[in-house]
């Protein structure tokens, strides 16, 4: 491994990505914060009624193996086989909704917060970042401050960003380390890593559901498409609880319970 005396302009390239790479981080999580809150609730019901035909579908599988077998049906086996079955469909619905509710509490920033708060974290970058300032991992006041800074910086809270500037400060001058730039190895291929990421969260979604929230009528159109795939899985749900009830009807099943 080379150890490239960094350039002016190379540091402050590979300084700037790696400001903009976790500003995009960032922006990534509000954007899904975003869309959860306009379009959770229509999601998570679409999803909720897929998982009832799925379960219908194993339900009606189950009865024609048992009338291919007899008829006879334990109510208590069937129930047993059903949860584990839809036991990781039920646990994704469950994450669904958890997130959608903690999207819909999360307080939004005011555009000053998020302006306020981008200059001071980019501030405290420059001085700690961990792949600014190798000090950063080789103290544990450090460590400690720096993911406190990522904390408060996603959530824009300027007054504890604001102290931690201070704070910073005082634990660099404790520990005598200047404000100098660190030699950076391999700074090329670096930069090439960050462009490469930065490339990859703009292209993939969350990132890309940004055209969702900024153009009303595309949401518009996004809710409409959700619910007009949720009224036909109502339909296909209805047409599977009705084959349940004539395989019920016909008197091939006996459903017993230990």
């Amino acid at each position: 491994m080379d150890l490239i005396k960094s350039g002016e302009s190379k540091y402050e390239e590979y300084e700037r990505l790696l400001i903009e790479r976790d500003l995009l981080n960032k922006e990534t999580v509000q954007i899904r914060t975003v869309y959860l809150q306009m379009f959770g609730e229509h999601i998570n019901e679409n999803y909720e009624i897929k998982l009832e035909c799925i379960k219908c579908k194993k339900t009606i599988s189950y009865y024609q193996n048992a009338l291919n077998h007899g008829g006879e049906v334990d109510a208590k086996a069937m129930q047993e086989f059903l949860d584990r079955e839809m036991a990781a469909y039920y646990a994704t619905l469950n994450r669904m909704i958890r997130e959608s509710r903690e999207a819909n509490e999360s307080g939004m920033s005011t555009p000053y917060e998020a302006k306020r708060s981008k200059e001071i974290y980019r501030k405290l970058a420059k001085l700690i970042h961990p792949d600014l300032n190798p000090a950063t991992d080789g103290s544990p006041e450090l460590q400690e401050l720096w993911q406190r800074i990522l904390i408060a910086y996603a959530r824009n809270s300027v007054k504890e960003l604001a102290e931690l500037e201070v704070l910073v400060r005082k634990v660099l001058d404790d520990l005598g380390i200047s404000g100098e730039r660190a030699d950076i190895p391999d700074i090329e291929e670096k930069i090439e890593e960050v462009k490469k990421e930065i490339y990859d969260i703009t292209n993939t979604e969350p990132y890309t559901l940004q055209y969702l929230i900024d153009d009303p009528e595309s949401a518009r159109k996004k809710i409409e498409e959700i619910e007009a795939d949720t009224a036909e899985y109502r339909k296909y749900l209805q047409e599977l609880k009705d084959v349940i009830a004539r395989m019920l009807a016909s008197g091939g099943l006996h459903i017993y319970v230990e």
